[in-house]
C-alpha cells in the first residue's frame, strides 16, 4: 500500500507504488510522455513494465535512453530533440540521479531559450527560470542515492572538459514522485553501496554546513539515523523491502537537507568525477572520511550529535570518534575501495583546481585553501 505525503513535494512511497503513475499523470491531464532512463535500464525488464503500464492506460510515450555515467550536456540536448520529436507534453524520469538529472533539464530546456549554460546556477546574468514553461514531470527514482528526485537541481558536465554544472531552481523540483522500494531490489551490490553512501554524504555535510537552517538539520540528523539503520541490511539482504525503503528516505532527506549546503566532501568529489569520471557515490565514499577529520577541529560539538543519533553513548570525544569508527566500518563492510590509489588516481594540478574551484566548499564549516585541498587527496591515497 503506497502512502502519500508532501515535502518539499508530492511523494506516493511504498511498495507498488509505481501502479499509480498511469492515475498521476492521468490527472495532470497529460497524454504524451517522454520516459527518461539510462542506457543500463533501457532494455530492462523495469522499464519494460513502466511502458506497458502506461500504454495499457491509453498513454502514447516515447523512450529517452542515452545518457549514462556522469551526463554530459550533449545528453540533454538529443534528449530535447526527442521530446520534441515526439511532440511530448511530459516527462517521466525513471532511474538514478543521472536519468533525473538529464530528465529535469530536458524539461527546462524543451520550452525554454538559449543553452543549458544560460542557467548555471550562480552564474552571472543567467537567465530565468519560468514554471509555466516546464513540463509535467514525474520523478521514480531507481536508486538510494542523489534524492534528486526531491531537488531542484540539475547536475550535468559539460563535454568539452567534463566539468560539472549545477543548474538550480525550485521549478525543478518534480511535482510527483513514485518511491517504490521495489525498483531497487536489483540494484547490484556495489552501486547500493556507493549510492547510499552518497545519500550519507549528503546528510552529513548538510548537517556540518555553516549556513543556518535549523530545519534541514533536523532532516539530515533523520537521514543518518536511516542510513545507519538500513544501508547494510540493503547492501547484505537485497530484498529486505523495509531496508530499501528506508534508504529511498534517507536519500531524500539528504536531497531535502542540503539546500543548507554541502562542503568540502563533494568539492573533492566532482573534481574526481570531472578528471577520472568515477561515479559520484564512490567518489564522495573515498573522500568521507578526511573530509570529516578535517572538519572535526572546528565543529566537535556536531560530531558528538552525529554520533548520538546512531546511539552512541559515553563522553563526548567517544561519540565525535565513534561517529568516524562507524563510518570505516561502513566502508569495510560495504567493500568499497580504502584508497584513491586502488583507482589509479593521481595528484595533478588539474584535480586540485577543479576543487578549489567548485561551489561546495563554500558553505564547509572550516574555510579550505588549496593547500588543504592537496593534502585532502593525499590523505584519501591519491598518487604523488
Amino acid at each position: 500500500m503506497a502512502v502519500t505525503f508532501r515535502f518539499p513535494t508530492f511523494i506516493h512511497f511504498g511498495a507498488g507504488a509505481i501502479q499509480l503513475a498511469p492515475e498521476l499523470l492521468g490527472k495532470a491531464k497529460v497524454r504524451r510522455p517522454l520516459v527518461v532512463t539510462d542506457k543500463g535500464l533501457a532494455s530492462s525488464p523495469l522499464i519494460a513494465g513502466v511502458l506497458k503500464n502506461l500504454s495499457t492506460a491509453d498513454f502514447h510515450t516515447s523512450l529517452y535512453a542515452e545518457a549514462e555515467g556522469n551526463p554530459l550536456i550533449s545528453h540533454v540536448e538529443k534528449g530535447v530533440a526527442a521530446f520534441r520529436k515526439h511532440d511530448a507534453d511530459s516527462v517521466v524520469l525513471v532511474g538514478g540521479g543521472c536519468a533525473l538529472d538529464v530528465g529535469k533539464a530536458i524539461a527546462l530546456m524543451s520550452k525554454h531559450p538559449g543553452n543549458l549554460l544560460d542557467y548555471e546556477d550562480d552564474k552571472v546574468g543567467a537567465l530565468p527560470i519560468k514554471k509555466e514553461l516546464i513540463p509535467m514531470m514525474l520523478a521514480v527514482p531507481t536508486t538510494a542515492g542523489t534524492g534528486s528526485e526531491v531537488g531542484g537541481s540539475s547536475v550535468v558536465s559539460r563535454d568539452d572538459n567534463h566539468q560539472k554544472i549545477i543548474v538550480w531552481g525550485h521549478e525543478l523540483v518534480p511535482p510527483r514522485v513514485i518511491a517504490d522500494p521495489e525498483l531497487t531490489i536489483s540494484l547490484p551490490p556495489h552501486l547500493t553501496a556507493a549510492t547510499g553512501i552518497d545519500a550519507l554524504t549528503h546528510n552529513v555535510e548538510a548537517f556540518l554546513a555553516k549556513n543556518f537552517h535549523p530545519l534541514a538539520e533536523g532532516v539530515a540528523l533523520e537521514g543518518v539515523r536511516h542510513v545507519h539503520k538500513h544501508l547494510v541490511r540493503a547492501f547484505t539482504t537485497p530484498k529486505d523491502l523495509e531496508a530499501r525503503g528506508g534508504m529511498l528516505l534517507a536519500a531524500m532527506m539528504g536531497a531535502t537537507a542540503f539546500q543548507k549546503g554541502l562542503g568540502v566532501t563533494h568539492s573533492c568529489a566532482h573534481a574526481l568525477s570531472t578528471c577520472y569520471d568515477l561515479h559520484h557515490g564512490l567518489a564522495n565514499a573515498l573522500m568521507l572520511i578526511p573530509s570529516l577529520e578535517f572538519n572535526l577541529e572546528v565543529v566537535p560539538e556536531k560530531f558528538v550529535r552525529l554520533g548520538e543519533c546512531i546511539g552512541l553513548a559515553g563522553s563526548n570525544e567517544t561519540k565525535a570518534q565513534g561517529f568516524l569508527a562507524w563510518l570505516r566500518e561502513l566502508k569495510k563492510q560495504l567493500k568499497i575501495p580504502s584508497s584513491l590509489r586502488d583507482l589509479n588516481v593521481k595528484l595533478t594540478p588539474r584535480l586540485v583546481d577543479v576543487a578549489v574551484n567548485d561551489a561546495c566548499h563554500a558553505n564547509n564549516p572550516r574555510p579550505c585553501t588549496r593547500t588543504d585541498f592537496t593534502n585532502l587527496f593525499k590523505k584519501a591515497g591519491a598518487m604523488t
